[in-house]
């Protein structure tokens, strides 16, 4: 038997090998993200954990903002576009990225106080911010180059020592901490000082490789793709993190951390809406292309369904996921889990609209519906965190989310007309209202029943039961899919 599974390994397309071990990459560092959140969050006190998540949040916000996203999806076209000189292409985008380091170090310098003050950042947290930037860059392009190449091995091989290092680390100098020094800080120190030896190691390798630092074709090339997007990826993110940012200040770092144990828990079923619609994309796309619209529309009701049903799972065992995540001292985040589980059905709703306007180059479309999202986000955290707290985030979440779907709905139509193709050829409309509808009225009610754990293990039971029930049908749908993209391979 086991020989058998090594033939027929060996005997696999080289592609098919790579995109094999890259999906268990980000298993395999998402199941550690998530094995070690009860750790972290049983040795840091809430303020600690807080601030962690503080850092990140800002984290994410300005390596948009200080790269222009020169690891984005525009690096894997500059691979393509320069095919025979991607050694010039890697060392060269490095050369701009170090110009942009010490473009904003100077912005900092100068700014020193006012952007701690404003970020509640100390000085070697913002040392350490800039220097995270600075190197998680390069790491991206080794990864993407080589993940390009199809060199899963090295990818693995780092991934996995990279994944296993940061946690480990961090929880060796915390455990060694007898100076009495912020634990929160030495997680982050620890835990960015991974990044930056493995971003520096590979920035010299490919420097080394190829000492290109500037080249105005790649520089060129770099700069015109990547800064009109940066208001859709800034948008994006903004929609993901202001929430615990505008928590931290409005609130407190006990509170942002609540609700990031929280937002984590619920964010675990995005892990299945992103795999299924990534599932979706190539079939999708050979289906337009050939104008053969046949199976979309119900294939779209069956991913939305089984996402909807994830989701109201996940939500009837929030308390479990709390207690187990965070412990005693974060159950309270529980309140917000319903809204931001049903908002991960609404990023799956946005994402299959966005999948047609992309298809057809509405770019432009994209990126206002996720300025609209983001920017409404930000509002309503503004106007309602202060007054309700932290919990108010987990709704103007989900409203935000709601807005960038209803707007896609709206450009997706324009996008219809334009293009003289059919809406309903893609999607039931009515269907899709009818399950996001009857979700949101289920959070709603298994809110109200958190308290009687027989009544929710009851209902968690009949759901498992019809899912094995009919576990055959949902595998065979899924093979098919995957077996009709590698047809239209």
């Amino acid at each position: 038997m086991l020989k058998k599974l090594i033939e027929k390994y060996h005997s696999l397309p080289l592609p098919v090998k790579a995109a094999a071990f890259f999906v268990l990459c980000g298993v395999f560092k998402d199941a550690i993200d998530i094995l070690v959140t009860p750790l972290f969050t049983r040795i840091l006190t809430t303020e600690e954990y807080g601030l962690f998540n503080v850092y990140n949040s800002w984290y994410q916000i300005f390596r948009i903002v200080a790269t222009i996203s020169l690891f984005g999806d525009s690096f894997e076209v500059g691979l393509a576009r320069f095919d025979d000189r991607r050694n010039q292409f890697v060392s060269s985008l490095q050369g701009l990225m170090t110009v942009l380091f010490f473009f904003w170090a100077s912005i900092y310098l100068i700014f020193r106080r006012e952007i701690e003050q404003l970020m509640g950042l100390s000085s070697i947290l913002m040392v350490c911010l800039l220097l995270q930037i600075m190197f998680s860059v390069p790491y991206m392009f080794w990864y993407k180059k080589n993940k390009y190449e199809y060199k899963y091995k090295l990818i693995t091989i780092f991934t996995i020592i990279y994944t296993i290092l940061q946690p480990f680390l961090s929880l060796l100098f915390i455990k060694l901490n007898s100076f009495g020094w912020d634990n929160g800080e030495i997680r982050i120190i620890a835990s960015v000082g991974v990044q930056i030896v493995f971003g520096l190691i590979v920035f010299i390798i490919q420097f080394v490789k190829m000492p290109v630092f500037y080249k105005k074709e790649f520089w060129k090339f770099a700069l015109v793709t990547n800064i009109p997007l940066v208001p859709h990826f800034l948008s994006q993110i903004l929609l993901n993190q202001s929430d615990k940012i505008m928590i931290d200040m409005f609130v407190g770092k006990t509170e942002t951390a609540v609700y990031s144990v929280a937002h984590s828990a619920a964010f675990v079923i995005l892990v299945v809406a992103t795999n299924l619609n990534s599932a979706f994309i190539p079939w999708l796309y050979t289906k337009i292309k050939k104008e053969n619209f046949d199976g979309i529309r119900s294939t779209v009701n069956i991913i939305v369904l089984f996402v909807g049903v994830a989701v109201t799972m996940l939500v009837l065992v929030a308390p479990e996921a709390m207690l187990i995540l965070g412990g005693e001292k974060y159950y309270e985040g529980i309140w917000t889990i319903p809204s931001l589980a049903f908002s991960v059905l609404l990023i799956l709703i946005y994402t299959l609209f966005a999948n047609i306007e992309l298809y057809y180059s509405k770019n432009v479309f994209v990126m206002i519906s996720s300025l609209i999202g983001a920017a409404s986000n930000i509002f309503l955290n503004w106007l309602l965190i202060p007054q309700f707290g932290y919990v108010a985030a987990g709704y103007t979440t989900a409203i935000g989310y709601l807005l960038m779907c209803i707007s896609h709905y709206f450009f997706l139509m324009l996008t219809c007309r334009q293009e003289k193709i059919k809406f309903s050829d893609f999607f039931d409309i009515r269907m899709i209202l009818l399950i996001s509808s009857v979700l949101a009225g289920v959070c709603v009610l298994i809110a109200f029943v958190y308290h009687l754990t027989i009544v929710r293990y009851l209902i968690f039971a009949v759901v498992a039961a019809v899912l094995i029930i009919k576990r055959k049908s949902i595998i065979a749908f899924y093979k098919n899919m995957k077996k009709k993209n590698n047809t239209s391979e």
